[in-house]
Protein backbone atom coordinates (compact mmCIF):
# COMPACT_ATOMS: atom_id res chain seq x y z
CA UNK A 1 0.00 0.00 0.00
CA UNK A 2 1.09 3.87 -0.61
CA UNK A 3 1.22 6.79 1.32
CA UNK A 4 -0.41 10.38 0.58
CA UNK A 5 1.35 13.35 1.34
CA UNK A 6 0.36 13.53 5.31
CA UNK A 7 1.75 10.05 5.84
CA UNK A 8 -1.07 8.35 6.11
CA UNK A 9 -1.50 4.50 4.68
CA UNK A 10 -3.93 4.71 1.02
CA UNK A 11 -5.97 1.58 0.65
CA UNK A 12 -8.39 0.34 3.25
CA UNK A 13 -7.90 0.92 6.55
CA UNK A 14 -9.12 -1.45 9.90
CA UNK A 15 -9.46 -1.49 13.39
CA UNK A 16 -9.89 1.57 15.20
CA UNK A 17 -8.64 4.13 12.97
CA UNK A 18 -11.51 2.78 10.20
CA UNK A 19 -13.91 3.24 13.28
CA UNK A 20 -12.87 6.41 14.19
CA UNK A 21 -12.36 7.88 10.60
CA UNK A 22 -16.42 6.75 9.68
CA UNK A 23 -17.61 7.69 13.02
CA UNK A 24 -16.31 11.34 11.79
CA UNK A 25 -18.62 11.25 8.28
CA UNK A 26 -21.09 9.55 10.40
CA UNK A 27 -21.87 10.89 13.55
CA UNK A 28 -25.14 9.00 14.06
CA UNK A 29 -22.91 5.48 13.83
CA UNK A 30 -20.19 6.85 16.18
CA UNK A 31 -23.29 7.97 18.85
CA UNK A 32 -25.01 4.52 18.39
CA UNK A 33 -21.95 2.20 18.74
CA UNK A 34 -20.74 4.51 21.58
CA UNK A 35 -24.43 4.08 23.86
CA UNK A 36 -24.21 0.24 22.60
CA UNK A 37 -20.86 -0.36 23.70
CA UNK A 38 -21.54 1.44 27.17
CA UNK A 39 -24.85 -0.19 27.87
CA UNK A 40 -23.36 -3.60 27.84
CA UNK A 41 -21.10 -2.88 31.52
CA UNK A 42 -24.64 -0.41 33.21
CA UNK A 43 -26.93 -3.65 32.31
CA UNK A 44 -24.26 -5.86 34.11
CA UNK A 45 -23.81 -3.87 37.04
CA UNK A 46 -28.09 -3.71 36.91
CA UNK A 47 -27.98 -7.87 36.94
CA UNK A 48 -25.37 -8.17 39.56
CA UNK A 49 -27.32 -5.53 42.24
CA UNK A 50 -30.53 -6.77 41.40
CA UNK A 51 -29.53 -10.53 42.16
CA UNK A 52 -27.53 -10.12 44.80
CA UNK A 53 -30.51 -7.46 46.76
CA UNK A 54 -33.68 -9.96 45.87
CA UNK A 55 -31.26 -12.67 47.48
CA UNK A 56 -30.04 -11.07 50.38
CA UNK A 57 -34.12 -9.82 50.63
CA UNK A 58 -35.40 -11.67 53.91
CA UNK A 59 -37.80 -14.60 52.96
CA UNK A 60 -37.99 -16.99 50.07
CA UNK A 61 -40.46 -17.85 47.16
CA UNK A 62 -41.31 -20.94 49.08
CA UNK A 63 -42.09 -19.24 52.23
CA UNK A 64 -45.99 -19.58 52.51
CA UNK A 65 -48.19 -19.12 55.38
CA UNK A 66 -48.66 -22.59 55.62
CA UNK A 67 -45.06 -23.83 56.03
CA UNK A 68 -44.22 -26.42 53.81
CA UNK A 69 -42.32 -29.82 54.48
CA UNK A 70 -38.76 -29.80 54.60
CA UNK A 71 -38.38 -32.52 52.19
CA UNK A 72 -41.17 -30.71 49.67
CA UNK A 73 -38.95 -27.56 50.08
CA UNK A 74 -35.38 -29.23 49.67
CA UNK A 75 -37.05 -30.45 46.33
CA UNK A 76 -38.20 -27.23 45.05
CA UNK A 77 -34.93 -25.38 46.15
CA UNK A 78 -32.85 -28.30 44.19
CA UNK A 79 -35.54 -28.33 41.01
CA UNK A 80 -34.88 -24.68 40.64
CA UNK A 81 -31.42 -24.56 41.60
CA UNK A 82 -31.84 -22.81 44.72
CA UNK A 83 -29.74 -25.16 47.30
CA UNK A 84 -26.34 -24.16 45.13
CA UNK A 85 -23.90 -22.03 46.62
CA UNK A 86 -24.76 -17.94 45.29
CA UNK A 87 -21.90 -17.93 42.94
CA UNK A 88 -22.82 -20.32 41.37
CA UNK A 89 -26.17 -19.49 40.87
CA UNK A 90 -25.21 -15.92 39.80
CA UNK A 91 -23.05 -17.47 36.76
CA UNK A 92 -25.68 -20.18 36.08
CA UNK A 93 -28.07 -17.01 35.79
CA UNK A 94 -25.96 -15.14 33.51
CA UNK A 95 -25.00 -17.94 31.42
CA UNK A 96 -28.69 -18.04 30.50
CA UNK A 97 -29.13 -15.00 30.27
CA UNK A 98 -26.64 -14.44 27.74
CA UNK A 99 -28.84 -16.95 25.53
CA UNK A 100 -32.09 -14.94 26.32
CA UNK A 101 -33.54 -17.15 28.94
CA UNK A 102 -34.69 -15.07 31.79
CA UNK A 103 -35.84 -18.04 33.89
CA UNK A 104 -39.02 -19.72 34.76
CA UNK A 105 -41.07 -18.20 37.59
CA UNK A 106 -40.63 -19.50 40.68
CA UNK A 107 -44.22 -18.65 42.05
CA UNK A 108 -46.43 -19.28 38.52
CA UNK A 109 -45.88 -22.53 38.04
CA UNK A 110 -45.41 -23.51 34.09
CA UNK A 111 -44.59 -19.79 33.57
CA UNK A 112 -41.60 -18.61 31.84
CA UNK A 113 -40.67 -14.88 32.49
CA UNK A 114 -40.37 -14.21 29.33
CA UNK A 115 -43.74 -15.48 28.18
CA UNK A 116 -44.88 -12.63 31.36
CA UNK A 117 -42.73 -9.82 29.66
CA UNK A 118 -44.38 -10.76 26.40
CA UNK A 119 -48.21 -10.24 28.17
CA UNK A 120 -47.14 -6.91 29.89
CA UNK A 121 -45.07 -5.39 27.83
CA UNK A 122 -47.52 -4.00 25.29
CA UNK A 123 -49.77 -2.84 27.58
CA UNK A 124 -46.92 -0.82 29.94
CA UNK A 125 -45.63 0.37 26.51
CA UNK A 126 -48.92 1.75 25.37
CA UNK A 127 -49.02 3.20 28.90
CA UNK A 128 -45.94 5.05 29.10
CA UNK A 129 -45.86 5.90 25.64
CA UNK A 130 -49.44 7.46 25.44
CA UNK A 131 -48.78 9.22 28.80
CA UNK A 132 -45.32 10.51 27.27
CA UNK A 133 -47.18 12.23 24.04
CA UNK A 134 -49.42 14.07 26.90
CA UNK A 135 -46.67 14.87 28.52
CA UNK A 136 -44.95 16.49 25.72
CA UNK A 137 -48.33 18.38 24.27
CA UNK A 138 -49.11 19.78 27.47
CA UNK A 139 -45.91 20.45 28.44
CA UNK A 140 -44.33 21.96 25.42
CA UNK A 141 -47.55 24.36 24.79
CA UNK A 142 -47.90 25.14 27.87
CA UNK A 143 -44.28 26.39 28.50
CA UNK A 144 -44.60 28.04 24.78
CA UNK A 145 -48.00 29.87 26.01
CA UNK A 146 -46.15 31.25 29.40
CA UNK A 147 -43.45 32.33 27.99
CA UNK A 148 -45.38 33.74 25.23
CA UNK A 149 -47.36 35.72 28.54
CA UNK A 150 -44.95 36.41 30.72
CA UNK A 151 -46.29 38.00 33.60
CA UNK A 152 -49.41 38.17 32.59
CA UNK A 153 -52.92 36.05 33.72
CA UNK A 154 -51.83 32.89 31.75
CA UNK A 155 -47.75 32.75 33.03
CA UNK A 156 -49.61 33.00 36.86
CA UNK A 157 -52.06 30.22 35.49
CA UNK A 158 -49.84 27.65 34.10
CA UNK A 159 -46.96 28.05 36.55
CA UNK A 160 -49.62 27.07 39.45
CA UNK A 161 -50.44 24.23 37.67
CA UNK A 162 -47.09 23.39 36.83
CA UNK A 163 -45.97 23.37 40.76
CA UNK A 164 -49.51 21.45 41.69
CA UNK A 165 -48.83 18.76 38.59
CA UNK A 166 -45.26 17.84 39.61
CA UNK A 167 -45.73 18.51 43.12
CA UNK A 168 -48.45 15.11 43.40
CA UNK A 169 -47.11 12.20 42.35
CA UNK A 170 -49.02 9.37 40.55
CA UNK A 171 -49.46 7.91 43.68
CA UNK A 172 -51.81 10.61 44.72
CA UNK A 173 -53.27 11.84 41.78
CA UNK A 174 -54.31 8.34 40.71
CA UNK A 175 -57.14 8.13 43.47
CA UNK A 176 -58.02 11.68 42.98
CA UNK A 177 -58.54 11.17 39.05
CA UNK A 178 -60.74 8.26 40.11
CA UNK A 179 -62.93 10.07 43.18
CA UNK A 180 -63.18 12.87 40.25
CA UNK A 181 -64.37 11.62 37.16
CA UNK A 182 -64.91 7.73 37.81
CA UNK A 183 -66.98 7.68 41.19
CA UNK A 184 -68.12 11.19 41.50
CA UNK A 185 -68.87 12.39 37.61
CA UNK A 186 -69.11 8.37 36.69
CA UNK A 187 -67.73 9.09 33.06
CA UNK A 188 -64.95 6.82 33.22
CA UNK A 189 -64.30 3.57 34.73
CA UNK A 190 -62.67 3.06 38.00
CA UNK A 191 -60.38 -0.03 37.03
CA UNK A 192 -60.21 -2.78 35.22
CA UNK A 193 -58.50 -3.37 31.64
CA UNK A 194 -60.08 -4.55 28.46
CA UNK A 195 -58.90 -5.19 25.26
CA UNK A 196 -59.69 -2.69 23.04
CA UNK A 197 -61.29 -0.01 25.17
CA UNK A 198 -59.62 2.95 25.07
CA UNK A 199 -61.50 4.11 28.51
CA UNK A 200 -59.45 2.12 30.75
CA UNK A 201 -56.38 3.72 29.92
CA UNK A 202 -57.62 7.41 30.27
CA UNK A 203 -57.14 8.26 33.91
CA UNK A 204 -54.04 5.96 34.09
CA UNK A 205 -52.36 7.90 30.98
CA UNK A 206 -53.71 11.56 32.68
CA UNK A 207 -52.21 10.41 36.41
CA UNK A 208 -48.86 9.38 34.86
CA UNK A 209 -48.32 12.30 32.22
CA UNK A 210 -49.27 14.87 34.71
CA UNK A 211 -45.96 15.09 36.70
CA UNK A 212 -43.78 14.58 33.50
CA UNK A 213 -45.75 17.46 32.00
CA UNK A 214 -45.81 20.46 34.54
CA UNK A 215 -41.64 19.58 34.82
CA UNK A 216 -41.25 19.41 30.60
CA UNK A 217 -43.67 23.12 30.77
CA UNK A 218 -41.38 24.63 33.35
CA UNK A 219 -38.23 23.36 31.34
CA UNK A 220 -40.17 24.71 27.74
CA UNK A 221 -40.97 27.82 29.20
CA UNK A 222 -37.25 28.63 30.47
CA UNK A 223 -35.70 27.85 27.01
CA UNK A 224 -38.17 29.82 25.33
CA UNK A 225 -37.91 33.15 27.36
CA UNK A 226 -33.94 32.62 26.77
CA UNK A 227 -34.18 32.25 22.60
CA UNK A 228 -36.93 35.25 22.76
CA UNK A 229 -34.11 37.77 24.37
CA UNK A 230 -31.55 36.82 21.68
CA UNK A 231 -30.05 38.85 18.59
CA UNK A 232 -30.67 36.27 16.68
CA UNK A 233 -35.06 36.75 17.28
CA UNK A 234 -34.54 40.63 17.77
CA UNK A 235 -33.23 40.29 14.30
CA UNK A 236 -35.93 37.89 12.53
CA UNK A 237 -38.60 40.42 14.48
CA UNK A 238 -36.97 43.51 12.73
CA UNK A 239 -36.93 41.88 9.35
CA UNK A 240 -40.82 41.76 9.58
CA UNK A 241 -41.07 37.89 9.84
CA UNK A 242 -43.99 36.94 11.03
CA UNK A 243 -45.08 35.81 14.82
CA UNK A 244 -45.90 31.98 13.82
CA UNK A 245 -42.98 32.21 11.28
CA UNK A 246 -40.67 33.22 13.83
CA UNK A 247 -42.10 30.58 16.24
CA UNK A 248 -41.54 27.80 13.91
CA UNK A 249 -38.44 29.04 12.23
CA UNK A 250 -36.27 29.61 15.30
CA UNK A 251 -37.78 29.76 18.97
CA UNK A 252 -38.94 26.06 18.91
CA UNK A 253 -35.62 24.35 16.91
CA UNK A 254 -33.32 26.41 19.58
CA UNK A 255 -35.71 25.35 22.67
CA UNK A 256 -36.31 21.86 22.54
CA UNK A 257 -32.65 20.22 23.02
CA UNK A 258 -33.00 20.97 26.52
CA UNK A 259 -36.55 19.46 26.42
CA UNK A 260 -35.51 16.41 24.84
CA UNK A 261 -32.40 15.67 26.91
CA UNK A 262 -34.54 15.57 30.31
CA UNK A 263 -36.83 13.18 28.15
CA UNK A 264 -34.38 10.24 28.92
CA UNK A 265 -34.33 11.10 32.56
CA UNK A 266 -38.35 11.36 32.56
CA UNK A 267 -38.74 8.50 30.60
CA UNK A 268 -37.16 6.30 33.72
CA UNK A 269 -39.91 8.71 35.78
CA UNK A 270 -42.34 7.41 34.19
CA UNK A 271 -41.18 3.73 33.90
CA UNK A 272 -41.29 3.88 37.96
CA UNK A 273 -44.62 5.62 37.96
CA UNK A 274 -46.48 2.85 36.01
CA UNK A 275 -45.66 0.14 38.56
CA UNK A 276 -47.83 2.23 40.73
CA UNK A 277 -50.11 3.16 38.50
CA UNK A 278 -50.93 -0.12 36.76
CA UNK A 279 -51.32 -1.50 40.22
CA UNK A 280 -53.96 0.80 41.27
CA UNK A 281 -56.10 0.47 38.23
CA UNK A 282 -55.55 -2.91 37.87
CA UNK A 283 -54.08 -2.95 34.45
CA UNK A 284 -52.21 -6.27 33.66
CA UNK A 285 -48.97 -4.62 32.61
CA UNK A 286 -45.14 -5.26 33.41
CA UNK A 287 -45.72 -2.74 36.35
CA UNK A 288 -48.12 -5.26 38.30
CA UNK A 289 -46.04 -8.64 37.73
CA UNK A 290 -43.17 -6.45 39.20
CA UNK A 291 -44.83 -5.63 42.06
CA UNK A 292 -46.46 -9.20 42.83
CA UNK A 293 -43.17 -10.69 42.40
CA UNK A 294 -41.53 -8.67 44.64
CA UNK A 295 -44.33 -9.84 47.41
CA UNK A 296 -44.02 -12.72 46.37
CA UNK A 297 -39.98 -13.38 46.36
CA UNK A 298 -40.09 -14.25 42.95
CA UNK A 299 -36.62 -13.99 42.51
CA UNK A 300 -36.28 -15.08 38.36
CA UNK A 301 -39.85 -12.96 37.76
CA UNK A 302 -37.94 -9.93 39.59
CA UNK A 303 -34.86 -9.58 38.15
CA UNK A 304 -36.32 -10.14 34.51
CA UNK A 305 -38.60 -7.20 34.84
CA UNK A 306 -35.72 -5.47 36.15
CA UNK A 307 -33.58 -6.24 33.27
CA UNK A 308 -36.52 -5.53 30.42
CA UNK A 309 -36.57 -1.60 32.50
CA UNK A 310 -32.84 -1.08 32.15
CA UNK A 311 -33.17 -2.24 28.59
CA UNK A 312 -35.92 0.20 27.96
CA UNK A 313 -34.27 3.00 29.87
CA UNK A 314 -30.95 2.71 27.65
CA UNK A 315 -32.81 2.41 24.71
CA UNK A 316 -35.20 5.50 25.87
CA UNK A 317 -32.27 7.96 26.47
CA UNK A 318 -30.41 6.54 23.02
CA UNK A 319 -33.82 7.05 21.45
CA UNK A 320 -33.33 11.11 22.73
CA UNK A 321 -29.50 11.70 21.93
CA UNK A 322 -30.56 10.91 18.26
CA UNK A 323 -33.45 13.52 18.38
CA UNK A 324 -31.31 16.07 19.88
CA UNK A 325 -27.98 15.18 17.28
CA UNK A 326 -30.72 15.65 14.66
CA UNK A 327 -32.23 18.91 16.08
CA UNK A 328 -28.82 20.35 16.57
CA UNK A 329 -25.83 18.74 14.47
CA UNK A 330 -23.57 21.02 15.57
CA UNK A 331 -23.23 19.43 18.61
CA UNK A 332 -22.16 16.43 17.57
CA UNK A 333 -19.18 18.55 16.49
CA UNK A 334 -18.43 20.37 19.28
CA UNK A 335 -18.16 17.32 21.47
CA UNK A 336 -15.53 15.55 18.92
CA UNK A 337 -13.49 18.84 19.40
CA UNK A 338 -13.78 19.06 23.04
Amino acid sequence: MRQDAAGGVKGRRYGAAFFMTESRRYPVLRLVVGRLLGALPTLWVVVTLSFLLVRLAPGGPFDDEQRLPAAVKANLDRAYGLDRPLPEQYLRYLKGLVHGDLGPSLRLRDRRVADLVREGLPVSLTLGGLALGLALVLGLSGGVLSAYRRGRAWDRLLALASVLAVGLPPYVMAPLLVWAFAVTAGWLPVAGWEAGRPLDLVLPVIALALPTAGSVLRIMRACVLDVLDSPAILAARARGLAPIRVLWGYVLPASLSPVLAYLGGAAAGLLGGSLVVESVFGLPGMGRFLVEGALNRDYTLVLGKVIVYAVLVLMLNLGADLAILALNPRLHEQRSQA
